[in-house]
């Protein structure tokens, strides 16, 4: 294996335009959590800390709140910072934001490495800037050392090593710039590990930071993994009403993305007390979910764990209604096949009723034929041969006989017609022998009918 060369990091002009800091620039006026802390220290004072955290504003512009870094000693509020335990009055302002220690030193070009890893030359944080820094330096550099890939992976080893101290420290500072880095190649594994540390207060603020911008981070192929475990620590009622708002508006945009459909998948699998309103939903936008490539896939796989009969069967029949639009439409026909699939007599019928009157022109249509097809396959003996029956009219097989599509269903048909019905159907096509040899595609059709007819 190749050995790994760091090569320093050269302002010039070369590769100024791409690099990682001026693309994490805009970072440099955050307001974080600048507390400090020595590990050793800290742990040998075993102070109990609140069972909620408690909750600071991070931003006087807004009223939303973050946990900050404080243990509840003698009913007061105390603070970390350079080795002492500081009353919080001494680490906010009057506003209640975090004072930001403006000496602080703040990862610059010069820290920066061109770096050989598996024949690929990336650009990164050297390491030797942060391994031995405090939480302080972390926090106020966190943005930067989330989108570097080793940044990343040391920022994550210290939440798991370090728990609730490290989560204290970094999430004031994330929260800012949480919308961005959930759909970041690397930030978004570290998101995932803090969710575990969240309680109900901080989820709930954090599913409010995220509403506005759901949909583009539902859609994203990082941003949907860590919607997905948001979803896993949904724990109360609040939390999931909360997330079931959320999403709400964008219920549909989210089925019929291919990335998306697995959080509402999931969704339904974890909360089924939301199960008849998502019903509901789907029913008020049916066709804009059946007429859709992603939307007919999930209807059908939502059909089959439907375990409610009632909603089930209510859904069934909005699609029923609709079956004469479906039946035609590119995806939509699937669904009408999946209903004919669950071999239930009743739906069978409903839908021959709705076509049999224009049999000719579903036969002979694109996607309908197909559905034709699922009908033979599907219904009962006694409903096959009634369609059959229409079809071996005189007038419908002349229609039939010289359109590629109805060919198609002629032969279908004979796998499944009666014998009085298949000789009706052959001696129709044999009377119109001498027009069909006119035409390219009336020979090869000619030839399987000759087959059928010897018995074959």
């Amino acid at each position: 294996m190749e050995e790994k060369k760091n090569i320093p990091y050269k302002n010039n002009n070369k590769i100024s335009n791409n690099s990682i800091f001026e693309y994490y620039s805009h970072f440099t006026n955050t307001n974080n959590n600048n507390l400090s802390t020595d590990l050793q220290q800290f742990k040998s004072f075993n102070f109990p800390r609140k069972p909620n955290m408690q909750i600071m504003s991070i931003n006087s512009n807004n009223n939303q709140n973050i946990p900050s870094n404080e243990f509840l000693i003698n009913e007061k509020y105390y603070t970390q910072k350079n080795n002492n335990f500081k009353l919080k009055s001494e680490i906010v302002d009057n506003n209640n934001n975090f004072k930001e220690n403006k000496e602080m030193k703040k990862i610059t070009p010069d820290d920066l490495l061109l770096t050989k890893v598996d024949n690929r030359t990336i650009l990164r944080v050297n390491p030797a800037i942060y391994i031995n820094e405090s939480y302080e330096f972390l926090t106020s550099n966190l943005y930067i050392l989330l989108k570097d890939q080793f940044g990343c992976k040391f920022l994550q080893d210290k939440l798991e090593k370090d728990k609730y101290i490290a989560f204290s420290y970094f999430f004031p500072a994330l929260v800012p710039n949480i919308n961005e880095l959930i759909k970041d190649t690397f930030a978004n594994y570290f998101i995932q590990k803090m969710l575990f540390y969240l309680n109900e207060a901080q989820m709930e603020y954090v599913l409010k930071i995220l509403a506005p911008n759901f949909l583009d981070i539902c859609i994203d192929s990082r941003g949907t993994r860590v919607v997905q475990s948001i979803m896993d620590l949904l724990l109360t009622e609040k939390l999931r009403k909360l997330f079931f708002d959320i999403i709400k508006p964008i219920f549909i945009s989210l089925i019929n993305e291919f990335i998306s459909t697995h959080i509402i998948y999931k969704f339904i699998n974890l909360f089924p007390e939301f199960l008849e309103e998502t019903n509901n939903i789907i029913i008020n936008n049916i066709m804009k979910i059946d007429t859709h490539k992603r939307g007919c896939i999930f209807l059908q796989n939502y059909l089959s764990n439907m375990n409610k009969i009632n909603l089930k069967n209510e859904l069934i029949q909005v699609l029923l209604k609709n079956c004469l639009i479906l039946i035609t439409d590119q995806f939509g026909n699937y669904i009408i096949q999946y209903l004919l699939s669950l071999e239930d007599s009743n739906i069978s019928l409903n839908i021959i009723n709705q076509i049999i009157n224009n049999i000719s022109f579903y036969c002979k249509h694109k996607y309908a034929n197909y559905v034709i097809e699922k009908i033979f396959i599907h219904s009962n003996y006694i409903q096959k041969q009634n369609v059959i029956k229409k079809i071996s009219s005189p007038e419908i097989i002349n229609d039939l006989a010289f359109d590629q599509q109805g060919n198609f269903i002629i032969i279908k048909s004979l796998n499944y017609a009666d014998d009085e019905k298949k000789n009706l159907i052959l001696k129709n096509i044999f009377n119109l022998k001498p027009q069909l040899e006119q035409l390219p595609n009336g020979k090869k059709f000619l030839n399987k009918i000759e087959k059928y007819s010897k018995g074959k």
